[in-house]
């Protein structure tokens, strides 16, 4: 079933503008069924009529929240390529909320303003198409990269369970969970990992993702899935 999103849903609820757009590239037709959030609920619909300026749809019923129990943001070391694109994807499959890029020591694409505020339009492009295929409630950002001291500040000031992930970390994940975060900030390096002295300097507990060295698109894939287990799945009959 398509999503899309709105500003407002109401019993009959308008939609313009870009979802209109998509909505007439789908070729969906009157009475066909299809989804909606406000950010806040998802909702199932039955489409009314689907013009040029705008289209209608008639609310059926609220949806079970498909949402974790917790705000994930993803500090990402900038990858090389279009890894990036992948990366973003994939965590807001997961249930991350926001990305942030970070520019870090190994970090081997420098982007600078005119070319990040490009890039950071179209992955968030990328991260709309994934909540939607997900069933997301919410619309995932991807934020404006930072500079590593512009991170390290925030990252000393968040307030939520904190997960470095380093190929050297020696802290048990498990310990991590003892208790159920509202908030997680999650650190992945680029390719090459993030450097001894950038880890230490997060003054944080370092953690692994197992014994083999995994590429940094992997590794965010690999510590989401992680906390999805250990925070959502776990003890539920899902298996």
């Amino acid at each position: 079933m398509q999503q899309f999103f709105v500003s407002q849903v109401q019993l009959e609820t308008t939609i313009t503008g870009e979802e209109l757009k998509h909505m007439q590239v789908l070729r969906l037709r009157v009475g066909e069924e299809i989804l909606l959030s406000d950010g806040k609920k998802l909702y199932r619909g039955e489409v009314l009529s689907l013009g040029k300026q705008e289209a209608k749809v008639k609310v059926l019923a609220e949806m079970p929240s498909s949402e974790p129990p917790y705000q994930i943001t993803l500090y990402q070391g900038l990858p090389k390529g279009d890894k990036i694109n992948f990366i973003v994807q994939k965590a807001v499959e997961l249930g991350v909320s926001r990305i942030v890029p970070v520019q870090t020591e190994r970090s081997v694409v420098k982007w600078d303003n005119k070319s990040a505020k490009n890039k950071i339009e179209r992955l968030n492009r990328v991260a709309l198409e994934a909540a939607k295929q997900s069933h997301r409630v919410v619309k995932p950002e991807v934020s404006m990269p930072l500079l590593w001291s512009e991170f390290v500040a925030k990252w000393h000031d968040f307030s939520g369970l904190k997960l470095v992930f380093w190929e050297q970390g020696y802290d048990h994940l498990n310990k991590a969970f003892l208790e159920s975060p509202e908030k997680i900030g999650i650190v992945i390096g680029p390719e090459g990992g993030l450097s001894k002295e950038e880890a230490l300097a997060l003054e944080s507990p370092l953690y692994t993702l197992g014994p083999r060295i995994l590429r940094t698109e992997t590794a965010s894939i690999a510590a989401l899935s992680m906390l999805m287990f250990a925070l959502e799945l776990k003890g539920e009959k899902h298996f």
